[in-house]
């Protein structure tokens, strides 16, 4: 073996002194050593935990918007925005078993899907944040600054104008959930008041720099807790037929139905930047296999799993359903405890939400003049003022929401991968990124490379065959759904 090696090193220092002017593909600067028998560190391989591959060099990590993460907090953050406003409208759907059990198993698992697809093109494209991913995909290359520009600035608009949505929608419904627990019947200025003293009690959380601020953990695990307690209670109501009133709920849009809603309370903006504060906290990097607590597809499937235990039992409840026209009995603690932990509930989920809102376009000048947070001030007063909107507006606003939460959720991460992988020119895996042919002319090694470099995308495609299946299936369903909500929209509006 080490004669083998002596000579080895022979020939490649004679090449190197009878050849000073060396190939971009040339074997002593390019070629690298791909084991046919072992590639699952291939940053295209499909099938691997994340682990295998989180503490490659290629990954830009000073993308990410969010500074390092614990496991535990990115499994809260992942968690969080499934026990929220669609898991705790369910009971009100009257949904039957036969449609509901299904719906909530079928859209568990594509939400964690859907968080796969997004993770996989993450890594293909070394991106940190989904409008960089974004950016990889549809304007990748020299010459498309102005394309690249705009579609970034779409790209902000789309996910802070979801994050600023949806966080009018919990204040909006926080305050008027607590309305039956009023002597008085609810006019303007009451809901103008509560609307008011509830933004003030959100805005100070929301106003903190990233999701590693103790006070945005805190409040996202208070959100977590009172919607256990909030559950228990529902639970207490059930076994003991106590009738839940639903006059708190405000009247949501035609598109707020048993099924829809269900697939709502499994949407959640996007989790890339939660994969890149995980990996940053996998200090020192090192080429050990990290524990299963660091996988960041663990982590993902583990809280589906979990937001799936805690939504089942509303989904059997919402089969059999007491909701009475009215209640004259004395109100048991639990029928008072389920709205207030309700509006508790929604209102501790604003701060996660407002931190990652993109920041308003200041011009600079304004900006540097005072340390006063101009963006998060101005978008505090922009979420409390759409909360004010009549009726009608908010059944349009809360339609529009649910929509773009879908789309967002399911069909977008769908859509890259099907233009990522098939309408552009795939990755290289071995053979180097070149701007033009090599100075002198082709060699007996490129062809080698080139070979190599064939037989790894065919493999890569291989492995992909079952992801591909399940994106188009879920492109053509959610495209037949979306067309039959639209019939549905076109009979009734």
């Amino acid at each position: 073996m080490q004669a083998y090696l002596d000579e080895l090193s022979e020939l490649l220092g004679s090449s190197a002194n009878s050849s000073p002017r060396l190939s971009p593909l040339d074997s002593s600067s390019a070629l690298i050593l791909v084991h046919d028998d072992d590639d699952n560190h291939s940053p295209f391989n499909f099938d691997t935990d994340d682990e295998e591959d989180d503490h490659a060099s290629h990954f830009d990590l000073r993308r990410a918007s969010n500074p390092p993460l614990s496991p535990t907090h990115v499994l809260l953050y992942l968690m969080a925005p499934y026990l929220k406003l669609g898991a705790m409208y369910i009971p009100h759907t009257e949904t039957p078993l036969k449609y509901g059990l299904p719906s909530l198993f079928v859209f568990a698992g594509l939400s964690a899907f859907a968080r796969q697809l997004l993770y996989m093109l993450s890594r293909y494209t070394r991106a940190a944040e989904l409008e960089d991913v974004i950016l990889e995909i549809c304007a990748r290359g020299r010459g498309k600054e102005q394309r690249r520009s705009m579609l970034r600035s779409v790209v902000r608009a789309g996910t802070g104008g979801l994050r600023v949505l949806l966080s009018t929608v919990y204040l909006r419904e926080s305050v008027h959930i607590v309305f039956p627990l009023l002597p008085n019947s609810p006019s303007f200025a009451l809901r103008l008041f509560l609307t008011v003293i509830f933004a003030l009690a959100a805005v100070p959380l929301s106003f903190a720099q990233s999701l590693a601020s103790k006070r945005v953990v805190y409040a996202t695990w208070f959100s977590i807790v009172t919607y256990i307690a909030w559950l228990g209670c529902i639970v207490y109501a059930y076994i003991h037929r106590i009738p839940l009133a639903n006059a708190g709920w405000l009247r949501t849009g035609v598109f707020w139905q048993g099924i829809v809603t269900i697939a709502f309370a499994f949407t959640s903006s996007s989790t890339l930047s939660l994969y890149s504060s995980l990996r940053g906290s996998q200090q020192p990097i090192t080429t050990a296999k990290p524990p299963k607590i660091r996988s960041f597809k663990f982590l993902s499937v583990l809280s589906v799993a979990v937001a799936l235990i805690l939504i089942l039992p509303l989904v059997i409840f919402s089969a059999n359903p007491h909701v009475p026209a009215t209640f004259s009995a004395p109100r048991p603690p639990a029928l008072t405890g389920i709205p207030i932990l309700n509006a508790a509930t929604l209102l501790l989920g604003i701060p996660a939400l407002a931190v990652g809102i993109p920041p308003l376009p200041i011009p600079d000048r304004i900006r540097h003049a005072t340390t006063i947070p101009i963006s998060k001030i101005l978008l505090s007063i922009l979420i409390t003022a759409v909360a004010l909107v009549p009726p009608e507006v908010h059944t349009v606003l809360s339609d529009i929401l649910l929509v773009s939460a879908l789309l967002g959720t399911y069909f977008l991460p769908a859509l890259l991968h099907v233009i990522a992988h098939f309408f552009r020119r795939p990755r290289a895996i071995v053979v180097p990124q070149v701007n033009g042919p090599p100075a002198d002319g082709p060699r007996p090694t490129d062809e080698l490379l080139l070979r190599k470099e064939r037989a790894l995308q065919r493999r890569q495609f291989r492995r992909r065959i079952v992801w591909d299946i399940g994106v188009w299936i879920l492109l053509l369903g959610g495209g037949a759904g979306f067309v039959a909500a639209v019939g549905r929209v076109a009979g009734k509006w």
